[in-house]
């Protein structure tokens, strides 16, 4: 006995919420470019690589009893960047205040195999998701050599953008008496809930908060290099009673512009 199952599911994309994504971005530049004329600033843009998983956790196991269920893949990280935007405002002493309006992608690899008695069973996930992210971070900085060691944490926000998912699946007898897949492609999209009825698209929330951790070094001719670690806090899943967080490291390579000095 043989069988296999294959699908791709596309979805077209979704017009309605982009005046609003429009109206975040015109806001956030308007942020970080109206700065305080009493305060020393740079304006600066700042880009780089991003380490990029997803934390999964309260995952429902499958029965013990069923043997075709699939195995539950652990998450890996996968490789993204980030770019855009930076402002330096010098606050007191050594304190600066720094915001960021970035692109942001994120996303996770899940893989997982098992095998049950004859069967063999292998399941993959991918996931891609684009984020405009605005990062505050309260930096301390110290005299060093021909510039400044820098040091520092804050928090983010980021609104979700566009995301697209690959899954795959396949339970194969050792024998050759059994075969059974299914693969399936799509878009993600960002909404408050879930859908009631199963569609071609998965859902995420649309905003996601969490801490950002920074280290780095900054020239006085106004290049820096920085390292960071993203730690979402708040679950981007609108599937019950599965959380995903996300997570990446981050190392970023920039230029500052100053602008006012006091």
């Amino acid at each position: 006995m043989s069988t296999s199952a294959s699908a791709q599911v596309t979805s077209s994309g979704y017009g309605a919420d982009k005046p609003n994504v429009m109206r975040i971005i015109l806001l956030s530049l308007l942020i970080v470019c109206t700065l305080p004329v009493c305060a020393q600033v740079s304006i600066g843009v700042t880009g780089g690589y991003s380490h990029a998983t997803i934390n999964v956790s309260n995952r429902t196991p499958s029965p013990p009893t069923d043997i075709l269920s699939p195995p539950i893949p652990e998450s890996r990280y996968v490789p993204k960047w980030h770019a855009g935007l930076m402002a330096d405002i010098h606050l007191v002493k050594r304190f600066y205040l720094q915001p960021q309006v970035l692109i942001s992608k994120k996303g996770v690899k899940m893989e997982g195999s098992r095998s049950q008695g004859i069967l063999y069973h292998e399941n993959f996930f991918k996931a891609d998701l684009t984020y405009l992210e605005v990062p505050v971070n309260l930096l301390y900085k110290v005299p060093a050599g021909k510039g400044k060691l820098a040091v520092g944490a804050g928090v983010y926000c980021a609104r979700g953008l566009s995301g697209k998912y690959d899954e795959r699946g396949i339970t194969v007898a050792t024998d050759g008496s059994f075969r059974s897949g299914h693969a399936m492609t799509g878009d993600i999209r960002f909404e408050k809930e879930a859908p009631a009825q199963p569609t071609g698209y998965q859902v995420y929330k649309k905003y996601d908060r969490g801490l950002n951790f920074i280290a780095g070094y900054e020239f006085k001719n106004g290049l820096l290099f920085n390292v960071n670690y993203s730690l979402g806090l708040t679950d981007v899943y609108t599937y019950e009673p599965e959380t995903r967080k996300n997570r990446y490291f981050g190392i970023s390579a920039g230029y500052q512009f100053r602008l006012l000095r006091r």
